[in-house]
C-alpha cells in the first residue's frame, strides 16, 4: 500500500530545481523549455506514482485545422486543468495528416500547462525569460532567480554549487558560483551563451546594468559565506 501523500511536501519536490543542462532551447526560435518527460518524471518521483491526468476534452476541428484538448492533473485532493491546442497539418487534397501526431502535441500541451500551475521548472526557466515583456523580468517573480523556496535546506545547499560556466575574461576561466550564474541572467540583453563572467570579472558598465534587488541579495549572501 503507498504511504499517504504528503502534498506539501510533493509540491516542494514538483518546484524544486532540475540538474544543470535540464533546460534546452528551440532550434526555431531559441525560446527555453524543459522536455514533457521530464515534467512526468519529476511529478512520478515526487508523488511516488499517486497521481493522474485524465483528458476531459479533445477537439478534432478538421476545417479550421487544429486540435483542442482540456486535461486535468491531480495530485492527492488537488485538481490543475490544462489547454493544449496544436495545429492539423493538410495534405494537397484538404484532408489532415498525421492526426494522431496533432492530438499527441495538444494533450503533452494540456498536461504541461496543467503542471505549470504548481510552478514546476519555473525556477530554471526565469533567467531565460528576462527580457522587458518576459514573464522571469516581473519583480515580484525576481525571488526565482536567486532563491531556493523557503524551508527547503537541500535547495538552498544546491544554490551555492557551482555550475558547468566558465569565465571568459583573460586568465581567469574560474567556474561560476549557481548564484554568479543566476545574477547573470538577471542583466537585461545579456546573452549568457557568451558573455559569461565570474561576479569580480563583470564589466563595469554590464555589471551598471543589474537590477538593484538581484544584486543586494547576492552580495548579502556572499558576504554571509
Amino acid at each position: 500500500m503507498n504511504e499517504e501523500l504528503n502534498y506539501q511536501d510533493v509540491i516542494a519536490k514538483i518546484k524544486a530545481r532540475f540538474p544543470d543542462g535540464t533546460v534546452r532551447q528551440r532550434g526555431d526560435n531559441g525560446r527555453a523549455y524543459i522536455p514533457n518527460q521530464v515534467y512526468n518524471d519529476r511529478v512520478e518521483q515526487a508523488t511516488q506514482s499517486q497521481w493522474n491526468q485524465e483528458f476531459r476534452d479533445v477537439e478534432i476541428n478538421v476545417p479550421h485545422r487544429y486540435v483542442k484538448v482540456v486535461a486535468r492533473v491531480t495530485i492527492g485532493a488537488h485538481s490543475r486543468d490544462g489547454i493544449g491546442f496544436s495545429e492539423i497539418l493538410i495534405d494537397g487534397s484538404g484532408n489532415a495528416k498525421q492526426l494522431s501526431t496533432a492530438v499527441d502535441q495538444a494533450k503533452a500541451e494540456a498536461v504541461r500547462e496543467a503542471l505549470d500551475t504548481w510552478e514546476i521548472g519555473w525556477q530554471d526557466l526565469a533567467p531565460y525569460y528576462q527580457h522587458e515583456k518576459d514573464w522571469g523580468s516581473n519583480p515580484a517573480l525576481k525571488h526565482l532567480l536567486l532563491f531556493a523556496p523557503p524551508g527547503n535546506a537541500e535547495l538552498n545547499l544546491q544554490m551555492q554549487e557551482i555550475v558547468d560556466r566558465h569565465c571568459i575574461f583573460t586568465n581567469c576561466g574560474a567556474k561560476l558560483t549557481r548564484d554568479e550564474w543566476e545574477l547573470l541572467g538577471t542583466i537585461p540583453n545579456l546573452d549568457r551563451s557568451r558573455m559569461i563572467y565570474c561576479f569580480e570579472h563583470i564589466p563595469p558598465h554590464i555589471k551598471k546594468k543589474v537590477p538593484t534587488d538581484p544584486l543586494e541579495a547576492f552580495l548579502k549572501k556572499k558576504a554571509a559565506r
